[in-house]
């Protein structure tokens, strides 16, 4: 007989996988939803160094300024760098593919360290099965089911994506690139208006979010 798990409350402990800390939009956003659920964001060397390499793969950094970034990245975040703690939680996890296995052993690590439930937050859902990882104590959501959950109004919502905006826009004052690529000198300008955030939320898988934003309330 197969067992029901009910709907978990979103845990106060987040371990972030690195296609969440790729792009910078979604990184501010998870660092305003932190602070409006009083939540601690983590990862581990792994992880980041995962984030780090494509986004210098791709052309999205240059690696003089990703050095300096990842070092100071869990400063500018409020983050905690998590030690490499994985390996003994390998077998628990073994449901997970492959690939991501290490991101859910350090979650499940991070589980056992602050001894309550966490929340793994990945855009790679069908990696990460959720029934197995319930039962562990691992509640994993994307980022849009993440500001769905935490946040139930239209004008909470404006308010959190504003904030996330303003937080970006803080960090590149106080520290431009220095040596810009071309996907930052070519970037879309950031939303202005609704039908530019309907725009940008899609374009950064934030479905659920962008049809709260065209509810009336």
């Amino acid at each position: 007989m197969s067992v029901l798990l009910g709907k978990p409350e979103v845990p106060k402990h987040w371990l972030l996988d690195a296609n969440v800390i790729f792009s910078e939009w979604t990184r501010w956003l998870l660092v305003a939803l932190a602070e409006h659920h009083n939540a601690t964001l983590y990862w581990t060397p792994h992880i980041e160094s995962e984030c780090y390499r494509n986004l210098v793969r791709l052309g999205r950094l240059h690696p003089q300024d990703a050095a300096i970034e990842r070092a100071e990245l869990p400063a500018r975040l409020n983050a905690t760098l998590l030690p490499q703690a994985h390996e003994p939680y390998l077998a628990d996890v073994r449901q997970v593919d492959e690939k991501d296995r290490h991101v859910a052993a350090s979650a499940l690590a991070l589980r056992h360290k602050v001894q309550q439930p966490v929340g793994l937050l990945t855009w790679n859902l069908r990696d990460f099965p959720r029934k197995p990882l319930l039962k562990l104590g691992l509640v994993r959501l994307c980022p849009d089911e993440l500001c769905i959950e935490l946040v139930k109004t239209k004008a909470e919502t404006q308010a959190i994506l504003l904030h996330a905006l303003e937080l970006m826009q803080n960090r590149f004052a106080l520290r431009p690139p220095q040596n810009p690529t071309n996907y930052q000198t070519k970037a879309m300008p950031l939303p202005q208006n609704d039908n530019e955030w309907f725009a940008f939320l899609a374009r950064n898988r934030m479905h659920k979010t962008a049809r709260r934003l065209s509810r009336p309330h």
